[in-house]
């Protein structure tokens, strides 16, 4: 058993009555060098800590999940921590309270699905965090997220909704710091409601995207635009985005819930608006919280390209509405089970299969960890 494994089984007996599955993490700062710009501006980039600047990182994954091990070894690689809400077991009663009573659509994975997300929002209300970042389980992301995607997109983000930014911005690289106070990492939590960090695309447009304040900046992370999947490269040409560049927008149409933060204000109004499946009936959660965006003027802004993207393997949703027991046998992923290509939009994947090693190798994991923290990228993430 690796040390990682020794801290949960501690942690689960300590704590019987929360259930939690957390892995801990010294904070630690990497300091990684110097971007710099089209223009004479540069800075100096540390790293996020291992929350990524949120109050906690909270991952959607009921007890038998196939995808929760590659989840948390991906999280120790890379120095995040973790926490996941136990998740009841759901009964017939308790989907039946869920649907709509009249003109239902949603299958039973996706109301399933569903209620792992209203259980990991009221998790949050329940602590003391100001914020979270709320993960799916499937999800995959950079190697480069907490050394310096985040701290990049946090920084264009504070710099968007500055006092101090009152006009439209087009494509300059901007790496100015707002005087916010460092408890405010993602800018206060009274001028947003939801950062799409972790999406499928945001179906906007270049006339949205201009006619409200944005920002792009330097990523060097960012894969090539022939790389990235056709919309978003799409996209991007559209708005002619250099290469190396995010975007941080307002949200229009984003859709998949693969990385969404919250903060307590938020998470309360998306209980209180989206506790059902609701009238007239909804496919999925993330419909919902697309429509909130799209449609009633949520304060949400997407990143794109996202950080977060959900790996290359089966729907476990799909499994559940064809029958299956969406993990109720208690079976864990197997290494031939994991993704076997890269990870769409993502640079160098966490989770892709040339990073996994077996539990019992800890030598081997903790060597990999040590080049993993640094920004090495071992392994072709590209190689067929």
């Amino acid at each position: 058993m690796d040390a990682g494994r020794r801290r949960l089984s501690l942690l689960l007996l300590a704590f019987p009555t929360f259930a939690l599955l957390v892995l801990f993490f010294h904070p630690r700062a990497f300091p990684v060098g110097r971007y710099s710009s089209t223009s004479t501006s540069s800075v100096v980039v540390t790293a996020a800590n291992s929350t990524l600047g949120f109050g906690a990182l909270l991952a959607v994954s009921h007890a038998a999940s196939p995808r929760r091990e590659g989840l948390l070894w991906a999280a120790n690689l890379t120095g995040l921590e973790i926490t996941i809400p136990e998740q009841p077991v759901w009964t017939e009663g308790d989907l039946e309270s869920f649907r709509a009573r009249e003109g239902s659509r949603i299958s039973k994975g996706s109301a399933l699905a569903w209620l792992g997300h209203l259980n990991a929002l009221r998790w949050f209300l329940s602590s003391d965090h100001q914020t979270a970042l709320i993960l799916e389980d499937d999800v995959d992301w950079d190697i480069a997220l907490r050394l310096s995607q985040v701290p990049l997109t946090a920084t264009g983000l504070r710099s968007l909704l500055s006092p101090e930014n009152t006009t439209t911005t087009t494509h300059p690289f901007l790496f100015h710091r707002p005087s916010i106070p460092a408890a405010h990492y993602w800018s206060p939590p009274a001028n947003w409601e939801i950062l799409w960090l972790g999406h499928c695309g945001d179906k906007t447009t270049p006339r949205h995207i201009f006619s409200r304040p944005h920002v792009a900046y330097h990523d060097a992370t960012v894969l090539p635009h022939s790389d990235l999947d056709p919309a978003t490269s799409a996209l991007l040409d559209a708005l002619s985005v250099p290469e190396e560049a995010r975007l941080v927008h307002r949200s229009y149409w984003p859709l998949c819930t693969f990385a969404y933060a919250v903060t307590r204000a938020s998470a309360q109004r998306i209980l209180a608006a989206y506790s059902t499946e609701g009238e007239g009936g909804c496919q999925a959660f993330d419909v919902r919280m697309l429509e909130a965006c799209r449609d009633h003027d949520w304060l949400c802004y997407t990143v794109t390209p996202e950080l977060f993207h959900h790996i290359a393997a089966p729907s476990e949703i799909s499994h559940v509405d064809k029958g299956g027991g969406g993990g109720a046998d208690g079976a864990v992923s197997k290494p031939e089970d994991r993704p076997k290509k890269a990870t769409t939009n993502i640079g160098c994947g966490a989770r892709q299969p040339g990073f996994w090693v077996d539990n019992e190798d800890e030598k081997l994991r903790a060597w990999l960890m040590g080049k993993v923290l640094k920004g090495e990228c071992l392994v072709d993430p590209w190689m067929e």
